[in-house]
């Protein structure tokens, strides 16, 4: 069973919004973070943006910066993204989850990630949308 949770960022235009994908393993902010830390170091060299765009790209199974691109499905249709992680399913992109955090507990999720390109830093937030802790990338 996964540890679901949603990664993304606010919007720029309006702070209370965030766009995100689904990641359905390895949720736990002890295990995320490392991973979010991971590919924003290695894959997209220290830049914060790269990393919301590389993220927001699908839905994931799991992230992880180990990825590369022999790295072997469980699932048909999935397709590892080197240096990122394994596509939840890569039949047909899915749009991007955008939501309040307000609402957050509509989503049935255990944690959310909103990653901030200002400071490099990404905030979690619990199931119910409250923040919970504030992570510097760097």
């Amino acid at each position: 069973m996964g540890t679901p949770c949603y990664v993304g960022t606010a919007d720029p235009a309006q702070p209370t919004i965030v766009r995100a994908r689904y990641v359905h393993f390895d949720g736990y902010p002890s295990s995320l973070i490392p991973q979010l830390r991971g590919i924003w170091a290695t894959t997209t060299r220290r830049d914060t943006s790269a990393l919301i765009d590389a993220v927001l790209a699908h839905d994931w199974d799991y992230l992880g910066p180990d990825i590369t691109a022999d790295t072997r499905p469980v699932f048909s249709g999935q397709r590892p993204i080197a240096g990122v992680g394994m596509t939840l399913d890569d039949t047909a992109p899915e749009p991007l989850t955008v939501f309040p955090l307000s609402r957050a507990v509509d989503l049935v999720a255990s944690w959310i990630y909103v990653i901030n390109p200002a400071d490099g830093t990404v905030t979690v937030h619990n199931g119910d949308g409250e923040p919970v802790g504030v992570h510097n990338l760097g």
